[in-house]
């Protein structure tokens, strides 16, 4: 008999989690809601809450539309959406994850006590990401965005640096731009470099809380939106201490053929997947090894 287990330590991160919540709680009174952008970088969940009544819009169609009100997802919005929002007289429901909130507060405190003559704010993040967008809003995009060491080229060198990240990046990976950046700045890493490590603590624990997991199996099932960087990047993760790790979004994804000689299978997901969704994996799983 072929052993199944999810992954205790996965299922939706704190911010994402609250803002479903809030979503359901709103449609569950037949209230009309708009979503600004997904709620969740899960198609999956996406559709679920569509069918819940959920209706989700872009930027553009708050003129065009002029919907009563909307929910901000988890990731944030720069201060721009919450002016527009109020010219056209649009109630806001806001779900920004606190931790999120509060990233956005301290990345303006910064900026605003800077000399921007000799100093410059730089965002490990990614540029297209909802979260880095809203966090350069908060300085009118005067900030250098980097999403690896690669980037620090972007970076001045004869300024001095404070660098902030993206709440959901790779905590090795901001490591390594740390590194870099202190090689790249021309004056010593003690007067021209300032670091504040802001990847959420859920992000932190989570890929040694991984290492953990996958090497109980001999297959892991990673579940997550194709279109979630954090997904990619916890599967890499994943695949590189378990060779035998597939990537899926469905349960319907799962081969057949993968499961041949399979004595034990784990579970697992992005902070972007629930845990309704590794459930209804392992109950398809289940189905196929019991065939």
């Amino acid at each position: 008999m072929v052993v199944i287990e999810i992954d205790p330590e996965a299922g939706f991160c704190f911010g994402v989690e609250q803002v479903i919540k809030t979503a359901e709680t709103c449609l569950e009174g037949g209230q009309e809601l708009y979503g600004l952008g997904e709620m969740v970088h899960n198609s999956e969940e996406v559709q679920r809450l569509h069918a819940l009544g959920l209706k989700t819009i872009d930027h553009h169609d708050l003129v065009s539309l002029k919907p009563e009100r909307i929910l901000l997802r988890a990731h944030g919005e720069p201060p721009s959406t919450y002016k527009l929002a109020e010219t056209h007289r649009i109630e806001v429901i806001d779900g920004t994850c606190p931790i999120v909130s509060r990233l956005q507060k301290k990345v303006k405190e910064a900026y605003d006590s800077m000399d921007h003559d000799i100093e410059q704010l730089v965002i490990f993040g990614k540029a297209d990401h909802p979260e880095t967008i809203g966090l350069l809003g908060q300085v009118g995009g005067d900030a250098v965005v980097v999403s690896s060491y690669k980037d620090i080229t972007k970076v001045d060198p004869s300024k001095k640096v404070y660098l902030f990240s993206q709440t959901t990046m790779d905590p090795d990976r901001f490591e390594e731009v740390e590194r870099a950046l202190k090689d790249h700045l021309e004056g010593s890493a003690e007067s021209s470099f300032r670091s504040d490590c802001t990847i959420c603590s859920q992000m932190k624990k989570r890929k040694p809380g991984l290492a953990s997991f996958v090497v109980k199996y001999d297959l892991i099932l990673f579940v997550s939106g194709k279109n979630s960087s954090n997904g990619k990047m916890l599967y890499e993760f994943c695949k590189s201490i378990n060779p035998q790790t597939y990537w899926i979004s469905r349960g319907s994804e799962v081969d057949p053929e993968w499961l041949s000689c399979v004595g034990t299978i784990g579970i697992s997901g992005a902070t972007s997947t629930s845990i309704s969704q590794l459930e209804s994996v392992s109950k398809h799983v289940k189905k196929l090894t019991a065939t």
